[in-house]
């Protein structure tokens, strides 16, 4: 048996592209996030057990909210709410290892939050199908 030895992700330095525009500097979180739906058919006898599952993905961006600036992410998600973009990247490493692409279904992300603080929010934005590994 090998030994296999991890190279750890230490993520400080990502790339995160919508539409051709760079976000990561607005962005504090950026996670690719599995949901996993399991349903099993049960016959009327011991045999007859039948699972089935899906996969839906989500791409999770918690980011400061800035209305002030036309090209925010802010602005972006407000602005193309309800449509579907192509070609997202997160690449959890910028100068090294694979990146993933994917379609998303833009949703916008709440307005306001506490004083005296950064008005942060987070969002869910769907990913159509399943995200591409792209290697380097």
């Amino acid at each position: 048996m090998a030994t296999i030895t991890p190279a750890p992700l230490y993520y400080e330095d990502v790339v995160l592209t919508l539409d051709g525009d760079d976000y990561e500097a607005a962005a504090s979180t950026a996670t690719l996030t599995p949901s996993v739906s399991t349903t099993t058919f049960y016959g009327l006898t011991p045999d007859a057990h039948f699972p089935e599952s899906s996969t839906d993905w989500s791409l999770d961006l918690t980011f400061v909210q800035d209305w002030d600036s036309a090209s925010s992410l802010s602005r972006f998600l407000w602005n193309n709410q309800g449509t579907v973009i192509t070609g997202a990247t997160l690449k959890p490493r910028s100068g090294s290892g694979p990146s993933f692409t994917m379609d998303l279904h833009i949703v916008a992300g709440s307005i306001g939050g506490d004083t005296r603080s950064f008005a942060t929010t987070s969002v869910s934005l769907p990913v159509k199908g399943v995200p591409t590994l792209v290697e380097p």
